[in-house]
């Protein structure tokens, strides 16, 4: 058993914890192991054996399969992809949502020990119905049989999880981990860098007036080559928006609709003319996107 994972798993808030160990990897929540059953048990395909989605509509599903930088998305995957979150944000709101996403695992691969809170991603997954496993992944990198490790690592993974975040993992053993685990693979879904975070903040700014018909326009103040700057701008043009960019803040013009300031990385702040944008509504925005590409992808692996 490769000795390079170590981790642990949360499901239900409502359910008790009990622990299941993979080698080096704890997990904990709703699973029960049946009396006489192996250490190796297939935790997916036990805990997926009974029916799953009933709560899932079609309209949930949307082009978001991989949400990249360097793969832009279209302005009508990009509405449709509002569209969805928004229904999402509706049903959260009435307790409708339901758990589409039970007896699901997603695992959140870490580079170092998990965290004392859990992250956007763990939680937006929780409210799904998903299981959550922070799973502390060691690169095998420069060994001789580097490549070898890391495949049997990603093979095992995909038996046991429906779904990977790889979050700051190097971008070569992301490849080899999407290339043999034969599941979905987030490069940081949660992260502020990833396009889900360029495109909630771009939906808070359609919340408040929708291009085309209202020609509505931003100033963005700051870097436009990081990579969330790159995602949202481009973005931002495909749906319509009158975009401007300048590097620094001072004598800001009020004349753009919107001025999305993002000279304090990571913190971008956003403002409606002179009046700053709801954090709480962007927040929201941001766990719906988020849900979002999680439905998307799972359902239709």
């Amino acid at each position: 058993m490769p000795r390079s994972l170590e981790g642990h798993c949360n499901g239900s808030a409502n359910t008790a914890a009990v622990s299941e160990t993979v080698g080096e990897c704890s997990v904990t929540g709703g699973y029960r192991r049946p009396p006489g059953a192996g250490l190796l048990t297939a935790i997916k395909a036990r805990i997926a054996a009974g029916p799953t989605f009933a709560v899932v509509k079609s309209g949930f599903l949307t082009p978001v399969q991989r949400l990249s930088s360097s793969e832009p998305l279209a302005a009508g995957d990009i509405l449709a992809t509002f569209a969805a979150a928004r229904r999402l944000r509706v049903d959260a709101r009435t307790g409708t949502i339901g758990k589409p996403l039970r007896g699901k695992n997603l695992a959140l691969l870490l580079d170092g020990p998990p965290g004392g809170e859990p992250s956007v991603l763990h939680r937006a997954a929780l409210e799904l119905g998903a299981r959550v496993a922070e799973v502390r992944f060691t690169d095998p990198t420069g060994s001789a049989s580097a490549r070898d490790e890391i495949r049997a690592l990603a093979r095992m993974l995909g038996h046991m999880y429906d779904a990977i975040d790889c979050a700051t993992l190097a971008p070569a053993t992301v490849r080899r981990i999407e290339q043999e685990a034969c599941v979905p693979i987030y490069e940081g879904l949660g992260l502020d860098n990833h396009p889900a975070r360029a495109l909630a903040d771009l939906m808070t700014l359609c919340d408040h007036g929708s291009p085309p018909a209202s020609e509505a326009s931003i100033l963005f103040l700051g870097d436009p080559w990081t990579i969330r700057a790159r995602a949202f701008l481009a973005a931002a043009r495909e749906i319509r928006f009158k975009v401007r960019v300048r590097k620094r803040s001072r004598a800001v013009s009020s004349d753009a609709t919107f001025v999305v300031d993002a000279t304090r990385a990571p913190h971008w702040s956003l403002r409606a003319q002179a009046s700053p944008l709801d954090e709480a509504r962007r927040s929201e925005n941001h766990r719906c996107v988020m849900q979002t590409v999680l439905l998307d992808t799972i359902v239709k692996a």
